[in-house]
């Protein structure tokens, strides 16, 4: 029940249950807008990564600075920035997922003062040697770009240790997604 009762404290007000979490940890908080984020190396190198959605506040200060094409998670996670509600964070990742992604990352960059800010463009496919090799030096570059930003050096052992974490998280997600739909109601 004890899980339970953080995630409901999670879940009720997110930017103060991770403002807690920050001070009683002491670690980083680095924001990232998509899944495709290497999480594992912002927790190899001590930080908490926090994945960044939309808002269920009305959107009024991103509208300014957006396009009317951009959707709802990018004007979202744009708001929650200009209105201070996630001034806690101390860096954001900005994976190049998608033409709005990409703007919101130059938006936050020349109108956010801010701790850090690191963009990763990742191949749009893995299945040739050369992307593969890409990949790779994106995620090298990653790591010594953000192990710079936060003062560290981010260790193999670290980063297996990150990797496995992320591993056991995803496997107690899927056990959930079994169980759930096993009876969906």
């Amino acid at each position: 029940m004890k899980h339970l009762d953080e995630y409901r404290r999670a879940v009720a007000d997110p930017s103060d249950y991770v403002r807690q979490l920050k001070n009683t940890s002491g670690r980083k908080i680095i924001g990232y807008t998509c899944s495709y984020t290497p999480e594992e190396i912002i927790m190899a190198a001590g930080a908490h990564p926090l994945r960044l959605f939309g808002t269920k506040h009305h959107v009024s200060l991103a509208d300014s600075h957006l396009q009317a094409y951009c959707c709802s998670v990018v004007r979202g996670i744009l708001e929650e920035r200009l209105s201070q509600r996630i001034d806690f964070l101390d860096g954001m990742v900005f994976p190049h997922t998608c033409d709005s992604m990409q703007r919101l990352s130059d938006i936050w960059r020349m109108n956010i003062p801010f701790g850090f800010h690191l963009d990763v463009t990742l191949p749009v496919k893995l299945d040739t040697d050369s992307a593969k090799d890409y990949m790779i030096d994106v995620l090298k570059k990653f790591r010594t770009d953000l192990g710079k930003k936060l003062g560290v050096a981010i260790s193999d052992e670290a980063l297996q240790k990150a990797m496995a974490t992320t591993n056991a998280i995803r496997q107690s997600i899927r056990a959930i997604y079994d169980l759930r739909s096993q009876n969906p109601r």
